[in-house]
């Protein structure tokens, strides 16, 4: 029995130290409580609280307002931006257009003279086509009226 008498004064004793404790932790929770009252109820640290309030609503509104110009930037940003590509396209049309006219304005009398030179080319392959194929009599005969008309010159 006395070992049953142990174990209970035993199981007391760490009973009470339990109670001990949690009647010390008790106080530290009111102290602590009493001492979060008085900050809560301090002037000074509610002026602080509201000082930092208005702050964030400030913050906001800037925000806010950084935010509208930002969308208004962004929506006058690309009708310049295509103005721009449009007129330099445009530009750029032009220019294509007035070279290219500007080209065939002076090459034009060089196109006449470059056909008159191919007619006169084809005349002069047909006579040296028909030159290679004269039999001796043709070529006599032709050697005779080159003659002739170098005379009459």
């Amino acid at each position: 029995m006395s070992n049953a008498l142990d174990a209970f004064r035993a199981q007391r004793e760490a009973v009470e130290q339990v109670h001990a404790q949690l009647a010390e932790v008790a106080d530290l929770i009111r102290a602590l409580q009493a001492q979060i009252d008085a900050v809560g109820q301090d002037r000074a640290f509610r002026e602080v609280l509201g000082n930092e309030a208005a702050l964030l609503e400030r913050a906001e509104r800037v925000i806010a307002e950084a935010r509208r110009l930002r969308e208004q930037e962004l929506a006058r940003f690309w009708p310049g931006v295509w103005k721009r590509w449009a007129a330099a396209v445009l530009l750029s049309v032009v220019t294509l257009a007035s070279v290219g006219a500007g080209y065939a304005w002076t090459s034009r009398p060089y196109d006449v003279e470059l056909e008159r030179l191919r007619h006169q080319v084809e005349l002069l392959d047909f006579v040296a086509q028909r030159m290679l194929t004269l039999t001796p009599a043709e070529r006599r005969q032709f050697d005779a009226l080159m003659k002739g008309g170098a005379k009459q010159k």
